[in-house]
């Protein structure tokens, strides 16, 4: 069992499915046994807590019996009596607040910003609401909801700074808004914001912020900010230089390079020369590193990329291509491209978006920027089709790509990526100088602590270097075999096993055989149950979290309570490797693993409940996506994105279209809120095309998301259906129909179809009405508030119905609706205030082009006041999100407005620089309505 008391009290099994605990006193007494953290709790102490001082007649009886049915929900064996009192049997990990505070010790005691924030961030993500919520009220549990509040305060605290560390002020300005509000008081988390928001080019805030502070704590304590946040404060009025952004180490702030668990070995030279050609000086703009599996050709790439991360503007980006399938066109590598990238939001204001590479090549065309092709030897066509594209179109970028063969096209550079240096004699000072040697006593030491290379043995480990070719990959599996043999017996073991003549596979070269001997020998010493865990995983495309792995590996002989261990001896074995709460294969593992799996006849069974599995994740997700949870959510779906995808490649080929249909269904709002719409449409149809035989209602259900999603792209934006046709008539489910004729309703208004539109956007608020779904209701009143001015009270209504189911979005779809009414009644102080308040919303969800739109409008709005210095820091910010997102339009809106704000300060020659690359951009991206704006400001520019 497992249990959550960082919010509501939740009980799980084994295998992650949710336990009801029924009725209210029993859920308060396992409460209070969670309360006393395993330990002996006596029986008066839990009748006071249950009944408050007023026990029932016979209350000792009363307990027995809430006891006794606490037992038949957990097992008898999980709730025992001792001497002492009752207690509850918890181990380590069981309790999400142990996890909690196991996982902010780790971040705390970890040297690696990076690595810290995402330790800070899972342990954070724990929390599903305030400690023990349903028993919030109980004496019993008062002191522990403090205690865990406090502790969760401090870690946001410690998050907070962390954060600001790795220059991510602008999302922090946003989000630590409400949480200074909620905790007025609390010095340190004021100046995180303070400094977030300084940071963020908003000193005005930060000041403002100190002074709200010097107010509580004035008017609540009777006292005064202390010496480091009054320091502060003066150092924000001097604007001191030590309160910039800092610079970390050599890396772009814009790059999504994981931080290496362990130092390069062996390749600090070849690092040099991979960086020399990438160099934006040098004529070479492609480098491909090619090798065979197991190499260290990622590695090599990824710490080449790091050196060179100074060099390039606009950042450098990992894009995995692991998680492709060999069919794959050059549109879905572009697809992967734009989501690394971060420009879905953008790419998804652009209609009839048919040619991804061409609009990757357009929304970057005069970026400065190195992508990193990672694993590309399954997709040599459409990869040479892609870098031919961004080469030709992009000046200024750069590639690197990992293969086992290169692409063969003009300007590439092939840099071979060899094994490791090999010890050319046994004297212990020698042997100690060669690479693999190097890398092996390294990962030895690791896993048999104490171990060091020393006369005794340097013959052995020499041996053992040679024999495995001082390949990377080999020589890490065979490493934590030490534990329990000495390197001579390791020697002799490797000599044993490559003599044996099964060992070969015809067809390998020499090198790719020792790799393939080796991961046989690291095979054959698994467990079977060990095997079948290893060769299950590789179902997963992208690594899978631990539930994951339980579900999909886990049968009838295998139980899913036993996968955490065996899961933990493979990546002791290092043939699986951790990544936070990820669990991967290397790529050779991978590929051998797909062999194990095919062998032993279990394909197609694990690739089915692969499938099950990722279709009821998206589901629960999909369910949790209009509420509080939104922002965590949207998270999982992001770093699951490939094996969804996987899943549904697997399920359209296999021919499970029920699961097909299910799994689209389920993602399409999770595409919407991302941007991703072209992934959208794409993934309806291959649904869709799959014969099913008879229509089902999850069909019908896929046409009309993909109906209201081709409105949304489509260039001629004709309507899906004949006027005053229903799509969603045989939707059965009330709550989904209401909420598909929104969707399809607000597609329609976007597209000039009022009328039709309006029609459906009616019918969903009754029947969002009739079904009592608050979400729906929110949804159509803001929609019909939005463009009917005499809708009186529906933004105000739709907008607390946000607010009161915990949806974020719908919260900024209704601050914007509230702000257009505000301005239209000429409240031009409440409208600043709502954009406000939706410009924090949309940094929060990341949502980049609703930001910039809200940017550029206050900017207007203080031009419009006079505040030109104001409205130029506003729109130069709009500028610049606008350019990391390749937000055109943006950018054109963002030049016009810092012209307009040069011309009302007399600075002419500022106002026609600003207002010339408006009209230059417009003109090459077809927006003529902006050039016409350009053109009308530049006619006010006064001539000299």
């Amino acid at each position: 069992m497992r249990y959550g008391v960082l919010g509501p009290l939740a009980v799980w099994d084994a295998e992650g499915r949710p336990v009801r605990v029924p009725e209210s006193k029993v859920r308060a007494l396992l409460a209070n046994l969670l309360v006393h953290g395993g330990g002996p709790v006596p029986a008066d102490r839990l009748i006071e807590g249950l009944w408050a001082g007023n026990p029932p007649g016979g209350s000792t009886n009363t307990l027995q019996t809430k006891i006794s049915q606490l037992r038949r929900v957990l097992g008898r064996e999980h709730v025992v009596r001792e001497p002492t009192g009752y207690r509850l049997l918890l181990t380590d990990d069981v309790v999400d607040a142990l996890q909690f505070q196991e996982l902010a010790e780790r971040a705390r005691a970890h040297r690696e910003p990076v690595v810290k924030a995402d330790l800070f961030a899972d342990a954070l993500a724990l929390w599903r609401g305030p400690a023990y919520a349903d028993v919030a009220e109980s004496l019993f549990a008062h002191g522990e909801i403090t205690r865990l509040e406090e502790l969760r305060l401090g870690v946001v605290e410690d998050h907070a700074e962390v954060r600001l560390a790795l220059g991510e002020h602008t999302a922090l300005a946003a989000e630590l808004g409400t949480l200074v509000v909620q905790h007025p008081l609390r010095e340190r988390l004021r100046m995180a914001h303070m400094r977030a928001l300084y940071r963020a080019g908003r000193q005005g805030d930060a000041l403002q912020s100190f002074q709200a502070l010097r107010r509580e704590l004035a008017e609540e304590l009777g006292a005064s900010p202390g010496p480091e946040a009054s320091a502060l404060h003066r150092a924000i009025l001097r604007q001191e230089p030590h309160l910039a952004t800092p610079a970390i180490g050599s890396l772009s702030c814009r790059t999504n390079l994981p931080t290496p668990l362990t130092p390069l070995i062996g390749r600090r030279e070849a690092a040099v020369q991979v960086l020399a050609r990438l160099d934006p000086g040098a004529n070479t703009r492609l480098v491909t590193l090619t090798g065979l599996g197991g190499v260290g050709k990622t590695r090599l790439a990824i710490a080449a990329a790091r050196d060179a991360a100074g060099q390039f503007a606009d950042g450098v980006w990992l894009v995995e291509l692991a998680g492709l399938g060999a069919t794959s066109a050059p549109d879905d590598i572009a697809e992967r491209v734009i989501t690394t990238l971060g420009l879905c939001d953008t790419a998804a204001t652009e209609p009839n978006l048919d040619d991804l590479v061409g609009w990757l090549c357009q929304a970057v065309a005069d970026k400065q920027l190195l992508i990193l092709l990672d694993n590309c030897e399954h997709l040599i066509e459409p990869v040479a089709v892609i870098a031919n594209a961004v080469l030709s179109a992009v000046p200024a970028a750069h590639l690197l790509l990992t293969s086992q063969e290169a692409l063969d096209i003009p300007g590439e550079v092939v840099h071979p990526v060899p094994p490791l240096a090999l010890p050319k004699h046994t004297d212990p000072q020698t042997v100690a100088r060669s690479s693999a040697v190097e890398l092996f006593v390294e990962r030895a030491s690791a896993a048999a602590p104490g171990f060091v290379l020393d006369a005794d043995n340097a013959a052995a480990v020499s041996a053992v270097c040679r024999r495995l070719d001082g390949i990377p990959l080999a020589l890490e599996l065979v490493a934590s075999r030490l534990r329990t043999l000495s390197p001579h017996e390791l020697a002799a073991r490797l000599d044993d096993r490559f003599a044996q003549p099964d060992v070969r596979v015809r067809g390998l070269p020499d090198r790719q055989q020792t790799l393939r001997g080796m991961l046989d020998w690291s095979w054959q010493l698994l467990t079977a149950d060990e095997r079948t865990v290893l060769r299950r995983l590789v179902v997963h495309a992208d690594g899978c979290v631990m539930r994951s792995a339980q579900v999909v590996c886990a049968d009838a002989g295998l139980p899913a309570g036993r996968i955490p261990d065996l899961l933990s001896r493979l990546v002791d074995r290092s043939l699986v490797v951790r990544e936070g709460d990820r669990f991967r294969l290397l790529e050779s593992v991978a590929a051998y693993c797909a062999e194990r799996l095919a062998e032993a006849g279990e394909e197609s069974v694990v690739r089915a409940r692969f499938v099950r599995h990722s279709t009821e994740l998206a589901e629960r997700e999909n369910e949790r996506l209009r509420g509080p949870d939104q922002r965590c959510c949207l998270e999982r779906l992001n770093a699951e994105t490939v094996n969804l995808r996987r899943a549904l490649d697997l399920a359209v080929t296999q021919g499970s279209v029920g699961y097909a249909v299910r799994l689209v269904n389920a993602l399409a709002w999770y595409w919407f809120l991302r941007g991703r719409l072209t992934e959208a449409r794409r993934s309806l149809r291959t649904a869709l095309a799959t014969d099913g035989g008879a229509a089902s209602a999850g069909r019908l259900t896929a046409r009309v998301w993909l109906a209201g999603i081709e409105l949304r792209t489509s260039q001629t934006g004709a309507p899906p259906a004949p006027a005053g046709e229903d799509l969603t008539a045989g939707v059965g489910d009330p709550v989904l129909r209401a909420r598909l004729q929104w969707f399809v309703g607000t597609g329609l208004t976007g597209r000039g179809h009022h009328r039709e539109g309006r029609q459906l956007v009616e019918a969903s608020l009754a029947g969002a009405r009739a079904a009592r779904d608050r979400w729906g209701e929110a949804a159509a009143l803001v929609e019909l508030a939005s463009h009917a001015p005499a809708q009186d009270g529906a933004a105000e209504l739709g907008a607390a119905l946000f607010r009161e189911v915990g949806d974020r979005w719908g919260q900024l779809r209704a601050t914007r609706s509230l702000a257009l009414a505000a301005e239209r009644e000429g409240d031009h102080v409440r409208t600043e205030r709502l954009h406000r308040e939706g410009l924090l919303i949309a940094e929060e969800l990341g949502l980049w082009t609703e930001v910039v739109e809200t940017l550029t409008w206050l900017g207007k709005t203080a031009l419009t006041g006079g505040r030109t210095e104001r409205a130029t820091e506003l729109y130069e910010r709009a500028l610049s999100v606008s350019a990391e997102r390749a937000y055109t339009r943006g950018e054109i809106r963002a030049e016009i407005g810092l012209g307009h704000a040069a011309r009302l300060r007399g600075d002419r020659d500022a106002a026609k620089g600003h207002l010339n690359r408006a009209l230059a951009k417009s003109h090459s991206s077809g927006h003529a309505a902006h050039a016409a704006a350009a053109l009308a400001e530049l006619d006010l520019v006064p001539r000299a």
